[in-house]
């Protein structure tokens, strides 16, 4: 006894042993190739990332400005707000009476802005000579402009030509607690029609406005964002120790990419709109992504550790019940795949490991029972099938010929109709057979006779058919009703809106191995897609299309492979259905002649 538990002992010993080593190797070695993997991935998923959210955040900044454009054109280009403006600006004793309904005329105009445009928190429309003669305090944020703030505002907008020009100014207010709030101004001259100047539109605008869509890229203590206007002017950063000399470096930058500065590693990169000619720029720090590496490989190696200590427990605990119940387990299926299923397990718990071997045990002993049910249930599905597949056909087809020989009686008071009704009771008959009663070709197309005799009473203009047959064809079995649904879909659907020149053709024939049936139209034909929502596998479609499919199927479900059917059809050139059925080999005829 003491010596086998020595030998157990001495096994788990090594087992411990030898799976600790494997892990503390495999740990080791993937914690170093991973951290150096890992750095690499981790630069370019981060520089990817950090570039696409760059150029979103550019893509809505453009959204936002193009906004802004909007907004200053309707009002530029406002005939009420020009006639207003320059009747104050040419007329200036303007009677009080009159300026105040001008006054609410220029409010009514321009309050549909203050509605779309919450960003804006104030607007002013100025003459040329610089009188204000709207100011709307969209919200309460900031005060009115002052004259100093205009006068910068003034000589900024001098020299251009009615593009919008951008500056970023800290506006007096009542609200922030330190009695300054940083703001936007969108201004530019208003030109008329004619090109003629008549004033100046300045807008103040929210900072966040701007700023929110490009904010995130250089959050944190190490990043940092940079935008640039129209002119290549600095217009907004979150760098505050950022010098002159380093903001126009900083524009130079193309695309993007990894600079050193100071001893310390920056990625940066750049996006320039052709839009609006702005520029963003945004840098961060590599250095918290060599700190996140670090830490990886710290957690890969107390990872290795801690599964080592894991492992070795389990192994101590468990491998004595762990590991002969899975032998056996394995042994048990070994037999049973070879096809022994007598196989059983003897069951020494009652926890997971008896449930296996419960489990087996039961599925060994139904294996054969299942196999016979699934095989039995398979043949009863197939042929519940082929019936479903006649029975469809049936109601489908009654319905169009009773409808039609109904019509014909009705209209034309025609009670000769005895060769009508002959027909038409053959092929009920016919069609009213056991699924499973022979029939032959020969049969099959003196059904086809009949349905030709009856849909060529009533089918206008009339129709040409003609049934070609082989003699050593005749005696080949087929299907029951198999060549009927195609036939009537060349009258329902193929000769649809033909009014003469309607032919038929059927010929049959042995073609090597095949008896070979051709049922030729030359309707309105069928193009390529058609085709291939017939021969799809999904169990929906047009109506139209059910008789043809039912075909297919029941060849199919019957034959299988190589038998089929084919279709040659393009559209106004007819179509050509061709069938594949088995021809009976000579030893087959001679037991039937027998």
């Amino acid at each position: 006894m003491r010596k086998r538990w020595l030998a157990r002992a001495r096994f788990k010993t090594k087992l411990l042993v030898g799976i600790s080593a494997i892990i503390l190797f495999t740990f080791g070695l993937t914690g170093v190739l991973s951290y150096q993997a890992h750095i690499h991935l981790f630069e370019e998923e981060v520089s990817g990332q950090y570039v696409k959210a760059n150029e979103q955040a550019m893509t809505q900044l453009e959204l936002r400005i193009q906004e802004l454009y909007r907004i200053s054109n309707y009002i530029v280009f406002n005939p009420t707000v020009e006639q207003i403006i320059g009747k104050f600006s040419q007329f200036k004793e303007v009677g009080p009476a009159e300026r105040f309904l001008d006054e609410e005329v220029l409010k009514t105009e321009l309050r549909q802005v203050k509605f779309d445009a919450p960003q804006l928190l104030s607007l002013y429309l100025y003459d040329m000579d610089g009188v204000n003669y709207y100011h709307a305090l969209m919200k309460e944020t900031v005060d009115p402009l002052d004259l100093r703030t205009f006068g910068e505002i003034r000589r900024v907008v001098e020299d251009s030509s009615g593009e919008i020009i951008w500056m970023r100014k800290s506006l007096p207010s009542r609200i922030e607690p330190s009695g300054f709030r940083n703001v936007f101004l969108a201004s530019r001259w208003m030109r008329n029609n004619s090109l003629g100047m008549y004033g100046m539109l300045v807008m103040v605008i929210d900072e966040e406005f701007i700023t929110k869509t490009f904010r995130e890229i250089g959050s944190g203590e190490e990043g940092s964002v940079y935008l640039y206007d129209q002119k290549e002017k600095l217009l907004y950063t979150d760098d505050e120790k950022l010098t002159p000399g380093e903001a126009e470096r900083l524009f130079s930058l193309k695309n993007y990419g990894i600079e050193t500065r100071g001893g310390e590693s920056f990625f940066y990169t750049s996006n320039y709109s052709p839009n609006n000619n702005f520029t963003l720029v945004s840098r961060t720090s590599l250095s918290e992504i060599f700190q996140k590496g670090q830490s990886i490989l710290n957690l890969n190696l107390m990872s290795g550790l801690l599964s080592i200590f894991l492992s070795g427990l389990l192994i101590v605990l468990l491998s004595s019940r762990l590991l002969r119940p899975l032998g056996e387990l394995v042994l048990a299926m070994r037999k049973v795949r070879e096809g022994n299923f007598d196989t059983r397990i003897e069951t020494r718990s009652q926890d997971e490991l008896g449930f296996l071997a419960d489990s087996f045990n039961a599925m060994a002993s139904n294996v054969n029972s299942l196999i016979k049910e699934v095989y039995l249930s398979q043949i009863s599905e197939r042929e519940a099938e082929l019936k479903a597949l006649q029975a469809q056909l049936n109601p489908h087809f009654l319905y169009n010929t009773l409808n039609g020989l109904y019509w014909k009686l009705y209209l034309q008071n025609d009670l000769d109709t005895a060769n009508l009704v002959s027909s038409l009771s053959g092929l009920l008959k016919y069609s009213l057979e056991r699924i499973k009663k022979r029939t032959t070709l020969e049969e099959e197309l003196e059904q086809i006779q009949n349905y030709l005799i009856i849909q060529n009473a009533f089918v206008e203009n009339g129709f040409e058919a003609e049934i070609l047959a082989d003699d050593d064809v005749l005696h080949c079995d087929v299907q029951r009703l198999l060549l009927q649904p195609l036939v009537e879909n060349a009258f329902v659907h193929a000769f649809r809106n033909r009014s003469s020149s309607k032919k038929l053709v059927i010929r049959a024939y042995r073609l090597d191995q095949y008896l070979k049936i051709e049922i030729a139209d030359n309707g309105k034909g069928m193009d390529n897609a058609q085709i291939e929502e017939i021969f799809s596998a999904s169990p929906g479609g047009e109506r139209e299309s059910l008789g043809i499919r039912s075909v297919i199927r029941r060849i199919k479900l019957v034959h299988g492979e190589p038998y089929r059917v084919e279709i040659t059809s393009a559209p106004n050139d007819g179509t050509t259905m061709h069938l594949y059925l088995p021809y009976p080999q000579e030893d087959s005829k001679e037991e039937k002649g027998a």
